[in-house]
């Protein structure tokens, strides 16, 4: 059912225009795109909350502002099929993390070795 709510919001954003501009990436910036009622979106919170404390993570609710827009601009600068979509859905530079489960901590792991904590002040 979440998977049918999700595929929905994402035509109806693709038919509605989508977004004019994607927030602007930034190089040691890990995006998480999630939504409220995720359980795999919650496991994969804690996970960074625990392991990656420190690093510049930002979480953006598909169900506010732009943000289904930015993640359909992910998409489809990934090649993604829209009925593939799901969340949590993690960009982290040139690659991604789509779901969570054990291959995909595996996977976010990888690719957070080329992420850095930010500088304490």
């Amino acid at each position: 059912m979440k998977r049918l709510f999700t595929v929905l919001m994402l035509c109806a954003t693709l038919a509605l225009g989508g977004c004019k501009d994607s927030p602007s990436p930034q190089a040691n910036r890990i995006y998480v795109f999630s939504q409220p009622g995720c359980g795999h979106c919650e496991h994969a919170r804690e996970y960074m909350a625990r392991y990656y404390r420190g690093y510049d993570i930002k979480e953006l609710n598909i169900r506010e502002g732009n943000n289904m827009g930015y993640l359909m601009r992910y998409a489809k600068k990934f090649k993604i099929p829209e009925q593939t979509l799901g969340t949590p859905f993690i960009v982290m530079g040139d690659h991604y993390v789509l779901g969570w489960g054990e291959q995909q901590v595996k996977d976010f792991n990888r690719y957070a070795k080329n992420f850095k904590p930010a500088a304490k002040k």
